[in-house]
């Protein structure tokens, strides 16, 4: 069995930490060099970040990774049952 893993962001922890330092999500693109449409799907809660992605937030919020992410396990599942 495969197990695979994704980067869950903790939404309101991440739009809170926006607000304090006066960014926007646009704003949080450019200083985390990523695309627009990434930072703010991040931010809605519509996309699971990649490591590197996730990396450049952190480093671009000046935060520690656990305060804005958590890492979860993904079932797998087939035909609506576990594997």
């Amino acid at each position: 069995m495969k197990i695979k893993m994704r980067i869950r962001p903790r939404i309101e922890v991440i739009n809170e930490l926006l607000i304090r330092k006066g960014l926007t999500k646009r704003g949080l693109a450019g200083v985390a060099n990523i695309g627009s449409a990434t930072a703010i799907q991040i931010c809605n809660g519509n996309r699971y970040p990649s490591p590197p992605i996730a990396k450049k937030i952190v480093d671009a919020l000046q935060v520690e990774f656990d305060e804005i992410f958590m890492i979860e396990k993904e079932k797998n599942t087939r035909r609506g049952k576990d594997v």
